[in-house]
């Protein structure tokens, strides 16, 4: 039900704590830099996960399908989230991504069903595929200003910098219509799926 992680560990590798479903909290200390592949993979009790400062980056499907998580804090070193990395983690109601990480993974967030909003720092420059596909409880997207890559629209819809690529609205809004921007030339896969 519980792990305490030692201060001489510097990383956790591929599937280390997979299936472990009785776990229900992790902090990983600022000692670790790294988070393998599916280290924490269908975690089905994990309640709440902190992510110490000294962790660069985070694992595709690091936290896939932990379907209990709801408290997630994500250190200030982290650099890179991996694909899938919190999918289907349907717990999660709000993330906030901490400035300094520039790449965000295909699929992230994907089938977080709880998920009514997410935050992105003006550090991201890169957003993977359908990072939000299937979050249908998805309103707002918001967008630091500052950022030179990504921006959003007052109806909290995610867009490249210059609008001309509508990455995702948020299907969850509770408009029942919506006009795409003059200037979009292009609509991402699954941008208004379910």
């Amino acid at each position: 039900t519980s792990v305490t992680i030692g201060k001489g560990v510097k990383s956790i590798g591929p599937s280390a704590f997979d299936y472990c479903q009785k776990l229900t909290s992790i902090t990983i200390p600022d000692n670790v830099t790294s988070i393998g592949l599916s280290a924490f993979y269908h975690c089905d009790d994990l309640t709440s996960v902190t992510i110490g400062n000294g962790v660069t980056s985070i694992g595709n499907s690091a936290f896939s399908m932990c379907t209990s998580l709801s408290d997630l804090t994500i250190g200030n070193s982290v650099t890179s989230i991996g694909n899938s990395a919190f999918s289907s983690c349907d717990g999660l109601t709000s993330v906030t991504i901490p400035n300094g990480v520039t790449t965000i993974g295909d699929d992230v967030f994907s089938s977080c069903e709880g998920l009514v909003s997410i935050s992105i720092p003006a550090s991201v420059t890169s957003i993977g595929e359908s990072p939000f596909y299937s979050c249908i409880s998805l309103t707002n997207i918001t967008v630091d200003p500052g950022n030179t890559a990504y921006s959003c629209d007052e109806y909290g819809a995610l867009f490249n910098k210059d609008k001309t690529e509508l990455i995702q609205y948020p299907i969850a809004n509770t408009r029942t219509s919506y006009e795409i921007p003059e200037g979009v030339t292009n609509i991402a896969a699954f941008a208004f799926y379910n």
